[in-house]
């Protein structure tokens, strides 16, 4: 009975977080229009040459090699092969784990609070947007955080009962976690917590020191080239360094909110909305009330990562993934109320289950922007049929990163028109091609920063989206989060949460109303 009562949500959030994440998958394909997927892909491709030393070091080397021999034993079936797949088959995994780590969810909660909080926390990490969006890419995000929630379910059970496997577990999985994503290692801040707070229970001081042994241990195993290769391994860690705590990422996050508010105010909000946020505040605030064991072990992880991820100028809403499960549980505890303090626990009930509605709601409508057509492609294809031969079509360069990425592919063969790209709008006006096709990401950050950035080209986007620079709107695509009537995303949403559905405009020369 005890486990009928286990298996039975177990299979529901199943159902419901797999067909979320795995539904999409194949989004843009045959093209590969996500800017850092791959990042990790270029190097399993690399491994094709016959040496799995990938002698580059910015991440780790697990997820390279979780890609890598998955692919191959998927090849020896007899399954299609090429970079495709392998863009897919990390996409799988992706939304493979970040199903089980709704699971963890399930189980963690339950096991620290009571099975209404762990029913409560699975049901919020479930259907959250950005958890949802991140499981269907083939980056390292969701793995690490599967990881790292796996580490911290060990360590609640050595809370519980300080048994010497449940140390070596953990340390495995934070380990592993660290092989994925190098700050992933954090994770064995929870297992050293719990065994401090275990008291009696705890097993000998030894069982821990071993389990950071073991963590270690791992994380060498899964990344060994860094053993023989030095230099490079320093090197790319400076650089990674640098880039986060200096370069920054364009004028993406150039005046902005600090770190920590940033992360709350901002990312968070757009994690879930505001209901998710309140919830996610609350259940931290409670975590810090009650002041129980559970609660200690859960801020072991929320503070320090936290703090973490408050410190760089790089401030992507992705960062932000490996807190949300934790956060989850926070909230799933506000339904285990006290004795006294029934109807304080009912209220918060209510209350996350018109948040779970509500963010299934938006993530249907993410799924719908993901099934496409994608803006890009949608504009391609139309470019395609309408321009006239021999015409001139121009192309302005993203100064955040993407570079042509926001742009529909026109640079492939079959185009009538010529293709001019050119690294800024004036440029262009100057050249005055025939068309013009922007996307949103050419300005948003130029129109957002105004005089903090270049108050000189802002004025000259207004003017030429305004139709005042000798160029007429003549065709927009777009396909934001919606369901219905209802729009999604918000009037400024996080970078890496815009990858999939940039505004793409056509411009044609002439005055406006001609």
């Amino acid at each position: 009975m005890r486990l009928r009562r286990v298996l039975f949500p177990v299979f529901l959030l199943l159902i419901l977080a797999g067909s979320l994440r795995l539904a999409g998958l194949d989004f843009g394909f045959p093209r590969l229009l996500h800017p850092d997927e791959p990042t990790a892909v270029r190097r399993v491709l690399a491994f094709a040459r016959g040496s799995l030393n990938p002698r580059w070091f910015s991440m780790p080397s697990f997820y390279l090699y979780l890609l890598h021999f998955s692919t191959k034993a998927l090849n020896s079936l007899g399954l299609a092969g090429g970079t495709t797949f392998i863009y897919l088959v990390g996409r799988t995994w992706s939304a493979t784990l970040g199903t089980f780590t709704v699971i963890l969810a399930f189980l963690t909660g339950r096991s620290l609070y009571g099975n209404r909080a762990g029913i409560g926390a699975a049901l919020l990490l479930a259907v959250l947007p950005l958890h949802m969006l991140l499981s269907h890419y083939a980056t390292v995000d969701v793995t690490v955080t599967f990881f790292i929630v796996l580490a911290f379910a060990a360590a609640s059970r050595v809370l519980e009962s300080g048994k010497p496997g449940w140390y070596l577990a953990g340390g495995i999985a934070a380990g592993l976690a660290a092989g994925t994503k190098y700050n992933g290692f954090l994770a064995v801040l929870p297992l050293a917590a719990a065994h401090f707070l275990a008291g009696k229970r705890r097993a000998r001081g030894g069982w821990l020191g071993l389990a950071l042994a073991t963590a270690a241990a791992v994380f060498f195993l899964t990344t060994p080239f860094i053993l023989g290769e030095t230099e490079i391994f320093w090197r790319d860690l400076q650089g990674q360094s640098r880039y986060l705590m200096k370069t920054g990422h364009g004028p993406i996050f150039i005046n902005t909110s600090p770190g920590l508010s940033y992360q709350l105010l901002y990312n968070l909000y757009h994690a879930g909305g505001a209901g998710f946020w309140l919830l996610a505040v609350a259940g931290a605030a409670g975590c810090l009330a009650r002041r129980r064991r559970e609660d200690w072990l859960l801020l072991a992880w929320i503070v320090p990562y936290l703090v973490l991820i408050s410190i760089p100028t790089v401030k992507f809403a992705r960062f932000l993934l490996p807190l949300l499960p934790f956060l989850c549980l926070g909230a799933g505890a506000l339904l285990e109320g006290s004795p006294g303090r029934r109807r304080s626990s009912r209220w918060w009930g209510l209350t996350l289950a018109a948040v779970v509605f509500w963010n299934l709601v938006v993530s249907l409508g993410w799924l719908r922007t993901l099934a496409g057509p994608d803006p890009r492609i949608a504009a391609n294809r139309w470019l395609r049929e309408n321009l006239p031969a021999g015409a001139r079509v121009g192309q302005i360069k993203t100064e955040t990163g993407l570079v042509f990425l926001d742009d529909p592919p026109l640079h492939e063969p079959g185009l009538k028109a010529e293709l001019v790209r050119y690294p800024r709008l004036l440029p262009a006006l100057e050249d005055k091609p025939d068309y013009l096709v922007v996307s949103d990401f050419d300005y948003r950050q130029i129109l957002r920063l105004g005089p903090h950035y270049d108050s000189i080209r802002r004025e000259l986007w207004l003017a030429f989206l305004a139709e005042e620079k000798g160029y007429r709107l003549l065709r927009s695509f777009q396909r934001p989060p919606a369901l219905g009537p209802l729009v999604f995303g918000g009037s400024f949403p996080p970078h890496d949460m815009k990858y999939n559905w940039p505004l793409v405009l056509v411009f044609a020369r002439g005055e406006k109303g001609q």
